[in-house]
């Protein structure tokens, strides 16, 4: 059994990789006592066969060797997407953002529902967790953030009039406008869904990996 001391630094490995430091022993012998990094509630209970040492500060991660260049020449390629039927597909262009967030280690897709399948790309923190149910830091803490970093740089998809002023127009007889053509251009009126960019499937696209 692996042996801690109190103030030691660990990773937790249960759910991911978390960071950690160790508070003290367990109610039990296989259990220890650990303040998790980015969580609410501790010091938590957890086996010792899901905790390993740290050796630095934090793993090296493929974040670390990617600019937003090369994001750019692997991820913005068309591809043809598909909302329900093939009647709906047609050529769509993904947008990677040059607004990060945090460490800016873990690639987060934004889909909105007017824009679906279509996805803009953000650089994140990599303690954040994509689940809203999650007791440490999430993405939907932050998600105003993420929306207005992503207008700011892309715009806004829906149309303006001179009544409105600054804010999208919201007249009954509104200038019509297309979300897809708009797109990188946000329109996020009815919300959007997230996940994680497949860290696999990136080195695919660079040649890192068959």
């Amino acid at each position: 059994m692996s042996e801690f001391i109190e103030g030691q630094r660990v990773v937790l490995t249960k759910y991911g990789r978390d960071y950690a430091t160790v508070a003290g022993d367990g109610s039990r012998p296989e259990t220890i006592m650990l303040h998790v990094d980015g969580r609410y509630h501790n010091p938590q209970e957890h086996w010792r066969v899901d905790v390993v040492p740290a050796v630095a500060a934090r793993d090296m991660v493929i974040g670390d060797l990617l600019n937003l260049q090369m994001l750019k020449e692997v991820i913005e390629v068309p591809f043809l997407g598909s909302l329900w039927t093939h009647g709906d597909s047609g050529m769509l262009t993904p947008y990677v953002c040059e607004r990060s967030f945090g460490d800016g280690l873990r690639l987060l897709c934004i889909s909105t529902i007017n824009q679906r399948p279509n996805y803009h790309v953000v650089r994140v923190h990599s303690g954040w967790h994509a689940s809203n149910w999650h007791d440490g830091e999430t993405v939907g803490e932050h998600l105003d953030d993420i929306l207005t970093a992503i207008e700011e740089e892309c715009g806004c998809a829906r149309a303006y009039c001179d009544e409105c002023e600054e804010q999208p127009c919201e007249c009954d007889d509104a200038p019509e406008y297309s979300a897809d053509e708009a797109f990188p251009a946000l329109d996020d009126e009815c919300g959007c869904s997230w996940g994680w960019f497949d860290w696999r499937d990136l080195m695919s696209k660079i040649g890192l990996v068959p």
